[in-house]
């Protein structure tokens, strides 16, 4: 929430989220803007043991710098360990909720400057019945979201923050959303935007699209997965467009921020511890409209080197060095197969790029101005054309999707061996090299075929066949895994690695899933996304399945399920 419900106990160790830390790429490349702008000094504030509330300024909330105002820590308040929950908006408005339900309204004076200083009529009664919510927040300008015990979400707006007055305006109390029960933390990030963290650490957005009149409508990509690791901090807070305050268990305060959220897309800077010595306090919330997102257009600099651009505002591509693999963000769409009850929704395109990725590429303005927002067949949708049910496409009697075997039936099951060109039914050249096609094998990938299939064929990646050499994709999955292409994103040896935080859409994945090869790489797959119901889903093409797949037959296509492909899971590369 933008402020935090009184809670008791400890979580567990907070998580890394994947993000990308943005920075001001030379003028070439970006406008003076910023994809943020913030007060010269966020006011957090901590309710410790004794009931006292603390005020602390934070002067960086736009870059997350550990640098404080002078007074910080100073004591601006007392009795406020009566309250379940406080949330701060704009102008140094404080609503907190009482044991006995009562709404109360402050104002701080000295939000900019640790003065105990408040406004006249500060703690005055202006709502009741407040006690059957679960979480509060407000965006700053009077609208506050309230979450009720059966999941439903309510609308309220106070017409009078800054004077307190005990007026509400028509509607307020409505049920605008229904069944977030799984939601246990609820915060605003400005303009209707919520972020809501669920019982498995995944933070989802959402866009209430009138937080004005709290009409019933939410915009498009609501309730995607943006962010992943978040129930292991003990305290949230929000500062508006993206900006959150996190209490580890050891008391440690870490600056989040979320970089799309006018939009939504999984993009995050790189968290930066800016103090410690929070684990004395029973509640912390912040300024929820301090921060402000921009109109920005242009390249911003990322954690190791990735660039972001943004469009008007919003995160239209995240680009990796010496990859040609790009993430563009664009529609939402849903992917799903008849072998599993999972779906992915995703708003992640994925495209390659005409080479890999550097900030001084001549023709990266016109590439991503052609390529944002296309609805062309990408890569993820290319990859689902071979999975269980998909129908036959053909060019000129040609037929190159559809349906896919993995490979002609032995003794013991299907064959592997199957590459693109099998399916395909023609030969294939490389150089003075000839793969002749097996009959066969037509309509059959195996596993290193299909993702050749995708990326090479379709996608226009070089391939080549026999010893691998340079960075063209290779025909076995082993030599994938150690030729020279693409960039390393995760790598856990002969053990599962250890996170799947730097995980994007469209990585090929690897594992050691054969017991009779000892501890070689024997498999391949591409990444997907978070599914439905919370699990990290892929795609690859396997004997049991006979063929490509995202479901669950013949075991799950998940990396965190406990099952097969979870535990043999070794490695992954973005190309």
């Amino acid at each position: 929430m933008a402020g935090v419900r009184r809670r008791v106990g400890a979580a567990a160790a907070a998580a890394v989220v994947g993000a990308a830390l943005l920075v001001s790429l030379p003028a070439r490349q970006a406008s003076a803007a910023s994809p943020l702008t913030c007060q010269p000094t966020v006011p957090l504030y901590g309710v410790d043991q004794g009931g006292d509330l603390t005020w602390h300024g934070h002067r960086d909330g736009a870059g997350g710098g550990a640098s404080w105002a002078p007074g910080s820590g100073g004591k601006v308040g007392h009795g406020w360990g009566r309250f379940v929950s406080i949330v701060s908006g704009r102008d140094g408005v404080i609503y907190a909720v009482d044991r006995s339900g009562y709404l109360r309204w402050y104002r701080h004076l000295g939000a900019a400057t640790g003065a105990e200083q408040w406004a006249p009529g500060s703690g005055r009664v202006i709502g009741q019945g407040w006690g059957g919510y679960v979480e509060v927040t407000t965006d700053g300008s009077g609208v506050l979201y309230a979450l009720d015990r059966q999941g439903n979400l309510h609308w309220h707006r106070h017409v009078s923050p800054v004077r307190g007055g005990s007026t509400w305006a028509q509607g307020s109390g409505k049920v605008i959303r229904s069944g977030w029960n799984a939601i246990t933390r609820l915060m605003t990030g400005g303009d209707g935007v919520l972020f809501g963290v669920n019982a498995k650490g995944h933070m989802r957005w959402y866009r209430h699209a009138d937080p004005g009149g709290g009409g019933p409508s939410f915009s498009t990509g609501t309730g995607l997965v943006t962010g992943e690791g978040w129930g292991g901090y003990r305290d949230l807070a929000g500062a508006g467009a993206g900006v959150f305050y996190a209490v580890d268990p050891s008391g440690r305060l870490w600056w989040e921020r979320h970089a799309d959220p006018r939009a939504g897309a999984p993009v995050w800077q790189a968290r930066r511890q800016v103090s410690n010595g929070w684990s004395g306090f029973t509640a912390v919330f912040a300024g929820s409209a301090s921060c402000s997102a921009s109109s920005f257009t242009g390249y911003a600099a990322g954690k190791h080197g990735q660039t972001i651009y943004y469009k008007d505002g919003r995160a239209g591509a995240v680009l990796t060095p010496r990859a040609r693999t790009a993430i563009l963000y664009g529609s939402p769409r849903k992917f799903a197969e008849s072998t599993t009850d999972a779906t992915v929704s995703t708003r992640a395109w994925v495209r390659l790029l005409p080479e890999p990725w550097t900030p001084s590429a001549d023709w990266a303005s016109s590439w991503l101005s052609a390529s944002i927002g296309s609805t062309q067949d990408d890569l993820l949708e290319i990859a689902t054309q071979y999975i269980t049910g998909a129908r036959d496409q053909t060019k000129e009697g040609q037929r190159y999707a559809g349906d896919a075997h993995y490979g002609p039936v032995g003794e013991d099951g299907p064959n592997e061996g199957s590459d693109f060109n099998d399916y395909l039914g023609l030969d294939w050249t490389y150089g003075e090299k000839v793969d002749r096609a097996e009959p066969e094998q037509k309509g059959a990938l195996d596993c290193s075929g299909f993702v050749r299939m995708v990326y090479g064929h379709r996608g226009g990646y070089p391939m080549a066949i026999g010893t691998p050499a340079g960075t063209a994709l290779p025909r076995r999955a082993v030599q994938m895994h150690a030729s020279a292409l693409g960039v390393g994103v995760a790598d856990g040896g002969t053990a599962k690695p250890g996170s799947y935080a730097g995980l994007q859409p469209g990585d090929l994945l690897f594992w050691d899933a054969s017991t009779d090869d000892g501890a070689d790489i024997d498999h391949v797959g591409i990444y997907l996304g978070i599914d439905s119901d919370g699990g990290h889903r892929f795609l690859s093409s396997r004997k049991v399945v006979d063929g490509p797949t995202l479901g669950d037959r013949g075991g799950p296509s998940l990396l965190d399920d406990g099952t097969l492909y979870d535990r043999s899971w070794r490695a992954a590369k973005r190309l």
